[in-house]
């Protein structure tokens, strides 16, 4: 078997209305630092420790799409991948020590890019919360495709939660490069997305080239909540987003929970009646002791775009009212943090890799840079922490919240 290598990604341009500056704006300067700095460990390290380097067969170069964890929570997870020829296939579980834990049988969910290549999902169930586990894709004869591969369960619902948050990342720059190897320099449990996954139009191959071959051994280890931006919705109906991604309810606005956490997914493509009151029912229900929105269109942006209205109009008077604690935003490609609107902080976090714009501070800024950046926040039951960190790994700026 050979080791997993990394994947050549193909450089695919920005169609838009303004041409983002892909220069390379990858250091930050130096906003709030008051606070004790993020620490720093490699995200992955654990799971390989416990389960092995993750190895592919002769066999196994048939898999397309490397496997991704969806909807992982507490007892069980979902695993997708993509192939030809491998309807038969099986994810064996294991414990770390190698004892038989699960069998699950992959299910055919549809094609994919091509018509040789299926889309294949499977569930797992009856696990242990925050508990390691290892897998194994094999063939219908029991001989391995893809393994071993380490990955953990959501903790107990009064535990800590560790997340990193990107947005607007899938252009295939250098930026995005650059800042992808830093992602993995964080003890994170689970990654966000905030929109413009793939550009230009969220096509499959878009997909393929400008997100899954940029954070392959990321998805593998860690699950993935994304929700759709305005780039995903250039192909009719974000049909490739909605087919890629395994998400609770209906697949564009969603909630989870994650230890301490209440997390809420929004569409700001599909605004409306049924999505407020879908949000405004979710919220009264939640009681969570910190509750995260995030969404694409900002409802606070110093930006080329700026503040969106329907996003202030409809969503902003609900995450007031049932106390949303931050919201996390893209679509801007810059970085900013408000100022306190009404109690609540609000991040754009648009500089995944699809370029930067220039930004200029309003009266609710707090911090606002073009910069390539992501978050990565930390939660437990007494502090939520924000840490920016830029694409050469430095943290520039920080948020601590106490209840």
């Amino acid at each position: 078997m050979r080791k997993l290598a990394t994947i050549a990604v193909a450089l695919v341009p920005l169609a838009t209305a303004c041409t983002p500056n892909n220069a390379g704006n990858l250091e930050g300067e130096e906003g709030d630092l008051t606070h004790e700095l993020a620490s720093r460990d490699d995200s992955n390290s654990k799971l390989t420790d416990s389960c092995g380097e993750v190895e592919i067969s002769e066999a196994g170069k048939a898999i397309s799409r490397l496997p991704y964890l969806q909807q992982t929570t507490p007892t069980s997870t979902h695993l997708m991948w993509a192939g030809p020829g491998m309807r038969d296939a099986k994810v064996v579980v294991t414990t770390p020590d190698g004892e038989l834990y699960e069998t699950a049988e992959a299910k055919f969910e549809g094609r994919g890019d091509t018509e040789k290549n299926d889309r294949l999902i499977a569930g797992l169930g009856d696990l242990e919360p925050d508990t390691t586990y290892c897998y194994e894709i094999q063939d219908a004869g029991g001989e391995p495709l893809i393994g071993r591969i380490g990955f953990k369960t959501a903790p107990k619902e009064d535990a800590a939660a560790r997340f990193i948050v990107l947005g607007d990342s899938g252009d295939g720059t250098a930026d995005q490069e650059a800042l992808a190897e830093q992602l993995s320099t964080v003890p994170f449990d689970l990654m966000l997305h905030v929109g413009d996954i793939a550009y230009p139009a969220g096509g499959f191959a878009e997909f393929q080239a400008n997100f899954f071959d940029y954070y392959d051994n990321i998805l593998m280890h860690h699950p993935f909540f994304p929700v759709p931006g305005n780039h995903e919705y250039r192909t009719k109906d974000a049909i490739p987003y909605r087919a890629l991604f395994d998400l609770p309810n209906n697949e564009r606005w969603y909630s989870f929970d994650w230890g301490v956490v209440h997390f809420v997914g929004l569409d700001t493509e599909q605004m409306g009646e049924t999505q407020t009151r879908w949000l405004a029912a979710d919220l009264a229900k939640n009681e969570k002791k910190w509750t995260v929105a995030f969404l694409h269109k900002p409802a606070f942006s110093s930006g080329f775009h700026g503040s969106d209205g329907g996003v202030r109009e409809d969503f902003v008077p609900l995450f007031e009212k049932y106390g949303v604690d931050i919201v996390l935003q893209g679509h801007d490609h810059h970085y900013e943090r408000t100022k306190p609107q009404n109690g609540i902080t609000y991040f754009v976090t648009g500089g995944g890799g699809a370029g930067t714009y220039p930004v200029e501070p309003s009266d609710f800024t707090a911090v606002a840079q073009e910069v390539v950046e992501f978050l990565y926040v930390t939660a437990d039951d007494n502090e939520l922490a924000v840490h920016t960190i830029d694409a050469t790994g430095k943290e520039f700026d920080q948020l601590v919240l106490k209840k």
